[in-house]
């Protein structure tokens, strides 16, 4: 069991330490192509949080799960002055989509991810589930359009 967790705090330090050394971008940002996108916010690390889970379920989505990576990664020596993760989805789109293809348990729920930057900003990013969904089945793309758009209205209450 102690060998599982060992695993998993190495898999979210990496995970974490590639998101907060990548990211360079005011917008967006992307090797090949705008599958990320991420806003810094006006607002504190937690009233971002706070915002986000407004705009949330303002939305008709939920929050389905989530991360502390913070308290993860300080475990491991690493100290950051924010990292949060939340997994962000609507059971009955959710079960649509599940229904097409369940390999898209693999896509949904969406990660929204909330950190605070060398600089001392908050951001949220996330992946665009349509390019994922599209890997899937290309007739999901239609539906993943749906959902970046959703999102990104969600991101943007949550910054400004």
């Amino acid at each position: 069991m102690k060998s599982v967790r060992f695993y998993i705090l190495i898999g979210a330090f990496l995970l974490s330490v590639a998101l907060l050394f990548s990211i360079g971008g005011k917008r967006s940002f992307a090797q090949s192509g705008n599958d990320f996108v991420h806003e810094t916010s006006s607002r504190s690390f937690h009233g971002t949080i706070s915002a986000l889970k407004r705009a949330i379920s303002e939305n008709g989505m939920m929050i389905a799960g989530g991360m502390n990576q913070k308290r993860i990664l300080s475990m491991t020596g690493l100290y950051l002055k924010g990292a949060r993760s939340f997994f962000v989805g609507n059971p009955v789109f959710g079960k649509k989509l599940f229904a097409m293809n369940p390999a898209v348990g693999a896509v949904v729920p969406f990660r929204i991810y909330v950190w605070v930057n060398h600089q001392g900003n908050t951001e949220v990013g996330y992946f665009k589930p349509s390019s994922h969904l599209a890997e899937i089945s290309p007739m999901m793309k239609m539906a993943g359009s749906m959902l970046d758009r959703k999102i990104a209205m969600m991101v943007h209450a949550a910054t400004h």
